[in-house]
């Protein structure tokens, strides 16, 4: 699957993608780092390798789906939109994203995510979509605001980072909030 926007292609990452993955990943650490503690300086190729297995394996078992979004015009990894820990019984999912650092505040965290709820309300029949943050990471918040989630609450134990459970905001999409 491909989608495009008017300055983004959003498909599955590939082997090929791995060393663009990687150096988008290593630049990011200082922005994303704080949120996601996968991003670090000393991501290299064994873990850009292993991402994407991880990514296209997801793809292939239904649990997970991942798009790289690619700038249009230079063919760029700007970063990642996914939609995981599906739950079929509650037939609902997470969305996630980050945007590499040199490519935020351009607003394709909102055009990636537009694109993979518009992916699980009309592609997976999904019902809900939550987005999770930390209370601090204002940047998520202001796209989740933009986005038109609604904040449901301030959950405790809510997600993991560095193996230790941290406190998050979830925020929903539910099909009717894109006119589903």
């Amino acid at each position: 699957m491909e989608f495009q926007t008017d300055r983004l292609l959003l498909r599955a990452l590939n082997r090929i993608d791995a060393i663009a993955l990687r150096d988008a990943i290593r630049d990011s650490s200082d922005t994303i780092s704080p949120w996601l503690d996968w991003c670090h300086e000393g991501f290299d190729d064994l873990d850009s390798e292993a991402w994407i297995n991880r990514s296209r394996q997801g793809w292939l078992t239904g649990t997970s789906y991942e798009l790289g979004a690619f700038d249009l015009e230079t063919g760029t990894l700007v970063g990642c939109v996914y939609i995981s820990s599906i739950d079929k019984v509650a037939n609902l999912a997470n969305l996630g994203y980050w945007i590499a650092s040199h490519h935020q505040g351009r607003g394709l965290a909102i055009e990636t995510t537009e694109v993979a709820a518009t992916l699980a309300f009309t592609h997976l029949l999904l019902t809900r979509l939550e987005l999770v943050m930390d209370p601090a990471n204002l940047a998520s918040i202001r796209i989740a605001e933009k986005l038109g989630a609604s904040f449901e609450c301030k959950a405790r134990n809510r997600y993991m980072y560095d193996g230790e459970p941290r406190e998050g905001l979830v925020y929903s999409l539910v099909p009717s909030d894109f006119g589903l």
